[in-house]
């Protein structure tokens, strides 16, 4: 609960500065999978291809979370706790979600601005593989991005409420590592790493990802990833630890 109150006292200006670093870092599981997406992708069947790059999809979640730098879906479990215990005003909350989730899009663009500039001059990434990652983020229907978002914002929120119970750097980087693998594997929206995949196809990829397909990934990752880690992590630890107070 301190270092959930320890938040609500930071100024809006660092709180968007570290946001935007977050969003920045995390481009680089992104990068790792184009990368092997281009180095791969005519060798290894769909299958193979998928388990590679769902390895290389923990990265850019060490960097930040390591680093100690604000991501969003971190946010939707410990900054709620303040609010449910009524230390903390729900606009309060807001300020802190709005100017992280602000900060976390800013860095997710320039990055893919960026990775696309690279690509476009480096042969170590064809742009093919913006593509093809945006793809399957776009194919889910409406229903699966929402719930599949849910199922990410829960393993997300798990995950801050492991990380900060973690004492060394080793074990906070396995749990880091084997929770975001899964994320990456189950191929679940995270509103914040999917968004520098989605505004790579969109910026440098073949037209067939399109603003609305943008805005509509956006929507439905963030708000599942809102309610699987506020709902499902963040009120359900409150309420159990509350009830076990002496």
């Amino acid at each position: 609960m301190d270092a959930s109150l320890h938040e609500y006292e930071r100024e809006s200006r660092s709180l968007l500065w570290s946001s935007i670093a977050a969003g920045l870092e995390i481009g680089f599981s992104f990068f790792l999978m184009m990368v092997l997406f281009s180095s791969f992708h005519e060798e290894l069947d769909k299958s193979a291809l998928h388990l590679v790059l769902s390895m290389s999809y923990p990265v850019g979640f060490i960097l930040v979370i390591i680093g100690r730098t604000d991501l969003f879906t971190e946010h939707t479990t410990l900054a709620i706790l303040p609010v449910a215990d009524r230390r903390q005003r729900l606009r309060d909350l807001g300020r802190i979600w709005g100017f992280i989730y602000l900060g976390n899009m800013i860095g997710t663009f320039l990055f893919a601005l960026i990775l696309v500039g690279y690509a476009s001059v480096s042969q170590n990434i064809v742009s093919a593989g913006f593509d093809y990652y945006g793809q399957k983020l776009i194919s889910a229907n409406n229903s699966a991005l929402f719930l599949g978002a849910i199922l990410a914002g829960w393993l997300m929120g798990l995950l801050g409420w492991l990380v900060s119970s973690s004492t060394d750097t080793i074990s906070r980087i396995m749990v880091i590592a084997i929770v975001t693998f899964v994320i990456g594997l189950g191929s679940l929206p995270h509103c914040v790493a999917g968004a520098v995949a989605i505004f790579s196809a969109w910026i440098g990829g073949d037209g067939s990802v399109g603003f609305m397909e943008v805005l509509r990934f956006q929507i439905l990752a963030t708000l599942g990833n809102t309610f699987g880690g506020a709902v499902f992590v963040g009120l359900l630890k409150y309420g159990y630890i509350t009830n076990n107070l002496p």
